[in-house]
């Protein structure tokens, strides 16, 4: 769902770190789970939205007013003012009325290795042990055919991580914010590897930034806390302490932040940083 908000396909209220869908939201997210679970990607569905916004205007503002149901492998939808008549968003194609498309469940139609595919194969590479490099492969494959998209590099940045080649990590998300330069997760994982290899400076720099485009990143407030507490600056770590127990009271880190707020820690204590994640994952 996290990801669904990144992509703003559905954007709830949010308040300290809690998140309230009111009714069209939910309708919304239904239909994103009917979809997603045909093995459609969301960052299609979200491609198909920004068209039918695109054609439609103020009338498909919020996607819990649009009706979108899968049809093979692509997105069909019925735009606001056209009753039964679905299309294809992504190819502008028109299909048969609703009731008589959803009971053509035997219609197949060819299937073909699209940069989506590939990026949804990566993703289950990445769950499998041993299969990273593989993943790898498949990512660099995806750039290949769609290197404008940014979450194939974000991803690969992290798989290089995990194989301890920080530069080449350094270089992935730095090329992803090229591409999307308000992107909060890139921003947070660049500053988590350039406080990886000493440069302080540039990753408060990206932390904060992380900060600025999304204020409910709670992993971010805990690393720029941990970054400043490393560099001797008590007041700032503790102040992103607080703010971070604003965001995640229950969380995972959330005992170790409050025994920040109590005790000064010796200086030789290292300090502990939030994994970083890629985009896709919740």
């Amino acid at each position: 769902m996290r990801y669904w908000h990144r992509l703003r396909l559905v954007v709830p209220q949010a308040r300290w770190g809690e998140r309230f869908y009111n009714f069209s939201d939910l309708v919304a997210l239904h239909s994103i789970k009917a979809i997603t679970q045909r093995r459609i990607p969301a960052k299609s569905v979200c491609r198909a939205v920004a068209l039918l916004r695109q054609e439609h205007g103020e009338n498909a503002r919020h996607l819990g007013e649009l009706q979108l149901f899968p049809n093979g492998r692509q997105i069909a939808a019925i735009p606001p003012g056209m009753e039964s008549q679905a299309i294809e968003p992504l190819t502008g194609q028109l299909l048969l009325p609703y009731h008589a498309f959803a009971s053509a469940a035997n219609l197949r139609q060819m299937d073909s290795r699209t940069a989506d595919d590939l990026f949804d194969q990566a993703l289950k590479c990445e769950a499998l042990p041993g299969r990273l490099e593989q993943a790898m492969r498949l990512y660099t494959r995806v750039i290949e055919m769609q290197p404008d998209w940014s979450e194939p590099h974000i991803n690969l940045g992290c798989l290089f991580f995990q194989l301890g080649q920080l530069e080449n990590a350094r270089n992935s998300f730095c090329t992803a914010l090229a591409l999307d330069p308000r992107n909060a997760v890139c921003h947070f994982n660049l500053g988590c590897i350039l406080d990886e290899i000493g440069d302080f400076e540039k990753a408060v720099e990206h932390l904060s930034r992380a900060i600025e485009i999304e204020p409910g990143h709670a992993d971010a407030h805990f690393n720029l806390a941990s970054a400043y507490e490393k560099h001797g600056d008590k007041q700032l770590a503790l102040e992103h302490w607080i703010l971070y127990l604003q965001h995640q009271s229950n969380g995972p880190w959330a005992d170790y932040a409050r025994s920040q707020l109590n005790k000064v820690r010796a200086p030789q204590t290292p300090a502990i940083l939030i994994p970083f994640r890629p985009k896709n994952q919740n």
